[in-house]
């Protein structure tokens, strides 16, 4: 905020100190301009009664002396002059004074822990810059606090869904082991059977912890990526091969619809593709008993999209919203089995945002969408 010279905190004391001045000049000469005017009438009518019969035709000045003192009026004016100056001075910068007391009011407030209610911001002078600079300061401590409660938040839910998804297979392992170690009357084809569960188990933790890994390395803020130009017409196929197995086991039927021509974003392949399987494990994983799922490719407002529909349950609209967060899955039971680790989709969202990109899902009757929007570049020469 920019002050202006002669708005600014100088100006206007000289302004509220002219303005007493003047006001105690104009106050004072109506009193001495009354007082003269009284004493004037009560010493014509004197004047008259006396030499009123002789024709004399004029009053000495020394009849409108105050006192017999020069000193003492002097001093007694002085003080009346002194005593309005400051009453005026007073009354003028009182909406100032007023001011001042919220701007320390607002100060106490902070100190106190409430960064909710604003100071408000009267006029251009320093005093209003002092405010707005408060204030902004306020929202920052405000919104570093939130951040501080948001982060310990989250901490604490990490640390509370990783135990429980850590939890459960491995307590899965060390019951089977135990079972392996100790259980001479196992067959050897219980023996099988249960090696299988532990190595299924293992996998899971393993799946589990490389998760946990790239949730937190696909940061924004932590990575920086090499990119380079990509036709998404010609990385989807690839990506969608890998699936033929899942799509065979599910008996799924993937169905896709390229755009047609050239479809270059500027990104990096690897992570793309994490982002972009994850969307096509969660599809054949939620989307089985709609029996097809499309693959679609477009270009909209210089963006390219690569959409993932399936067609089976409808996510919920409370759901929808936080199905991109860590963790979070539609399952209340959290089962490893049904809803995976809970990393997939908030993954590819920070995959997606490393690419400045956008990544959103819709559900209802006509389908699940998922659509990732990439920008759209042109091949370099």
């Amino acid at each position: 905020m920019k002050v202006r010279r002669f708005r600014s905190f100088r100006f206007k004391m000289v302004r509220y100190m002219l303005l007493s001045i003047l006001a105690t000049f104009i106050t004072e000469g109506i009193i001495f301009l009354g007082i003269f005017l009284y004493e004037t009438e009560n010493i014509a009518g004197e004047y008259r009664k006396v030499w009123g019969a002789s024709g004399q035709s004029s009053m000495p000045l020394r009849m409108f002396s105050f006192s017999q003192s020069t000193v003492l009026d002097f001093f007694v004016i002085l003080l009346f002059t002194i005593l309005l100056f400051t009453m005026y001075f007073v009354l003028i910068s009182h909406n100032f004074v007023i001011y001042v007391r919220e701007i320390i009011t607002g100060i106490d407030r902070m100190k106190g822990g409430n960064l909710l209610e604003e100071i408000p911001v009267k006029g251009d002078d320093e005093f209003a810059e002092i405010s707005v600079a408060i204030n902004e300061m306020r929202k920052e401590l405000h919104d570093t606090m939130e951040s501080q409660r948001i982060a310990e938040k989250t901490k604490d839910e990490l640390i509370t869904n990783v135990a429980h998804d850590l939890r459960t297979p491995l307590t899965s392992i060390l019951g089977y082991l135990d079972l392996l170690t100790e259980g001479d009357f196992l067959t050897e084809d219980q023996r099988q059977k249960y090696l299988g569960i532990v190595s299924a188990k293992a996998r899971q933790l393993e799946t589990l912890i490389r998760d946990l890994f790239d949730y937190t390395r696909y940061d924004k803020d932590k990575v920086k990526i090499k990119k380079e130009i990509l036709d998404l017409n010609l990385f989807m196929p690839q990506i969608i091969d890998e699936f033929y197995p899942s799509l065979m086991e599910n008996q799924l039927e993937c169905i896709t619809d390229f755009y047609e021509g050239a479809l270059n974003i500027e990104g990096n392949g690897e992570l793309l593709a994490r982002a972009i399987g994850n969307l096509m494990s969660n599809a054949i994983k939620y989307g089985a008993e709609g029996k097809v799922i499309e693959v679609k490719t477009g270009r909209m407002d210089k963006m390219a999209y690569v959409a993932v529909i399936n067609y089976g349950r409808v996510i919920p609209p409370e759901n929808l919203e936080k199905i991109f967060e860590k963790f979070y899955r539609v399952e209340s039971s959290r089962s490893l089995k049904t809803g995976g680790t809970g990393l997939g989709l908030a993954i590819a969202k920070n995959i997606v945002n490393l690419h400045d990109g956008h990544i959103w899902a819709s559900s209802d009757e006509s389908g699940t969408r998922f659509q990732i929007e990439l920008p759209e570049v042109r091949p370099r020469k």
